[in-house]
């Protein structure tokens, strides 16, 4: 399904069960520990966004894991790369490549993994036979002459499930 489709019936899911806690606190049951998650990973959040730390930032990229938008980094035609949710503190460049399919659709390919980050404006990325072919500049450094040189590079990937 499309990532907005399902973002906006995560925050629906989420939204629910935070009311939940509320309709369920009393009597306490065990239900009640269950929708307490939403309102601890709330707390965690607001408490993320006031203080910041590396705890803190563990803790909430952990609880917002199922609930975190994926980020668009390159759109062209009916071909969308993903950036994957790693957690806040976690590895750079890897992307996920879908195709959009009717509306509210979307087929997944796969993962790839790259050196640095997708400039959209910069690269050209197709998909040929579940190989993705990546077009992008390359800025090189020539010790000889001592100045900058950008090439253009054209890398071929093999997704990976």
């Amino acid at each position: 399904m499309n990532t907005k489709l399902i973002f906006i019936l995560k925050c629906i899911i989420y939204l629910s069960g935070f009311t939940l806690f509320f309709l369920n606190r009393k009597p306490i049951k065990k239900i009640t520990f269950y929708y307490s998650y939403y309102l601890f990973s709330l707390i965690i959040l607001i408490l993320f966004r006031i203080f910041g730390g590396i705890f803190l930032g563990l803790l909430s990229s952990l609880i917002l894991f199922p609930i975190y938008p994926k980020e668009v980094k390159y759109e062209k035609d009916n071909l969308k790369v993903y950036e994957k949710f790693t957690g806040f503190l976690g590895a750079c460049c890897q992307y996920e490549i879908v195709e959009n399919k009717l509306l509210i659709f979307e087929k997944k390919y796969g993962f790839i993994k790259l050196e640095g980050q997708i400039e959209a404006e910069k690269s050209e990325i197709k998909l040929v036979n579940n190989i993705v072919e990546y077009k992008h500049k390359v800025r090189n450094y020539n010790y000889e002459y001592q100045k900058e040189i950008e090439t253009d590079t054209l890398e071929k990937i093999e997704v990976s499930e």
